[in-house]
C-alpha cells in the first residue's frame, strides 16, 4: 500500500479512536448514574412494594442494562482501532 494512504488511513483511525475515548467517557458516567438509580429504585421497591415501584425500577434497571451493553460494544470497538491503527503504524514503519 502507498505511504500516503497508509498514513490516510492511519490518521483515520486516530481519529475514531480518540472520539471513542470521548464517547466511551460520556457512557461510563452514564452507566454509573444509572447503576446508582437503578440500586435505590431497587431498594425503594423492596420498601414501598407497589406496581409503580417495580415499574419504576424496571425502566431504570433496563436503562441501565442497555448502557452497559452500549458500553461493551464501545469497549471493543476501541480495542479494534487500537489493533488496526498498530498495524497500520507497522506498516508505515517498514516501509521507511
Amino acid at each position: 500500500m502507498r505511504q500516503a494512504v497508509v498514513r490516510r488511513k492511519l490518521m483515520e483511525a486516530q481519529e475514531r479512536l480518540e472520539q471513542a475515548r470521548i464517547e466511551h467517557a460520556v457512557l461510563a458516567e452514564q452507566v454509573e448514574f444509572f447503576a446508582e438509580q437503578a440500586e435505590e429504585m431497587r431498594i425503594r421497591n423492596l420498601v414501598a412494594e407497589t406496581p409503580l415501584s417495580a415499574h419504576e425500577y424496571t425502566e431504570v434497571r433496563r436503562t441501565a442494562d442497555t448502557l452497559q451493553r452500549a458500553q461493551a460494544a464501545l469497549e471493543a470497538e476501541i480495542d479494534a482501532l487500537v489493533g488496526a491503527r498498530e498495524r497500520l503504524l507497522e506498516r508505515v514503519e517498514v516501509e521507511q
